[in-house]
């Protein structure tokens, strides 16, 4: 009995200055307190750091962690075995998007740095520019993201603009947004940010971009207006230009196979009537 009364007092000893494991970062502001529960047991107990307008802290546990452990005297040792984790969440400050187009058929290729087609408004600074602009009424990332309809956001100019693949003939529209208020959840982040689903315009714009001669300038944009009826984002629909060139050769060698019938049948006509005409003569 007395070595059972002495083997409580140590065990009680130990649980006042036994170490505990925490599941928390160390400094993401936790606050842990310990709680001498007057019977040799000690509660360890983790508080969260208080919301603020960048950050929001909730309180997470599994099976072997709480928010309360306890290390009894009778064993020396925490139960659970770890206090929870206090998970700290970030609000979105903003959001990208990108839309590619497939230009590989078409006989200017914008926004590419190497292409000789990439000239006056289709150069990449002038591509920048129009894709950039917050004044031109039918160009630009403005007219396809929501929060740059609404004012909710303001576009980064500095990262967005276009960059083209002169490998793969894709060009990639590439924008990035800030928010006036930061959001908490991805859904209302994709409200804001994520565009619609109409082609982001770069030609036929309202504004001048060191536009080039108008015979070129209206070719390009009926090549870019035939390229807004197919598939974008990666998925280019079958060429439109390949069965109007088999139609234009069909017709043409329609025509041609005409025109030399006809010549057959005038020369072979000519040749009989001379022919005859020869004839009526010997008969005189």
């Amino acid at each position: 009995k007395q070595w059972y009364q002495r083997r409580v007092a140590i065990t009680a000893g130990d649980c006042n200055n036994a170490p505990f494991k925490s599941l928390n970062p160390a400094d993401n502001g936790a606050s842990v307190a310990a709680t001498d529960n007057g019977d040799g047991s000690v509660t360890q107990t983790i508080t969260c750091a208080a919301d603020t307008d960048t950050a929001r802290f909730e309180l997470m546990t599994t099976t072997n962690s709480a928010a309360s452990i306890t290390c009894l005297k009778t064993t020396g040792k925490y139960e659970p075995q770890f206090l929870g984790r206090c998970k700290e969440t970030n609000p979105f400050t903003g959001g990208k998007g990108s839309q590619n187009m497939n230009l590989k058929n078409s006989g200017t290729k914008a926004c590419s740095s190497t292409d000789a087609s990439a000239v006056g408004e289709f150069s990449p600074a002038n591509m920048k520019l129009k894709l950039n602009s917050m004044t031109d009424t039918a160009c630009g990332f403005k007219h396809r993201v929501p929060c740059l309809l609404s004012g909710e956001c303001t576009l980064d100019t500095v990262k967005s603009g276009c960059t083209f693949d002169d490998a793969t003939g894709v060009l990639s529209m590439n924008y990035f947004v800030n928010f006036v208020t930061p959001v908490w959840k991805f859904t209302e982040r994709d409200a804001l940010a994520n565009k619609d689903d109409q082609v982001i315009k770069f030609w036929s714009c309202s504004e001048s971009y060191s536009k080039r001669r108008r015979r070129d300038a209206e070719n390009d944009f009926e090549d870019f207006e035939s390229i807004e009826k197919r598939a974008v984002n990666g998925s280019d629909a079958e060429d439109s230009s390949t069965s109007d060139s088999t139609h234009f050769v069909a017709a043409t060698t329609v025509g041609v196979c005409t025109v030399v019938l006809m010549t057959a049948f005038l020369t072979v006509l000519v040749l009989r009537m001379k022919q005859k005409r020869s004839e009526d003569l010997e008969a005189l």
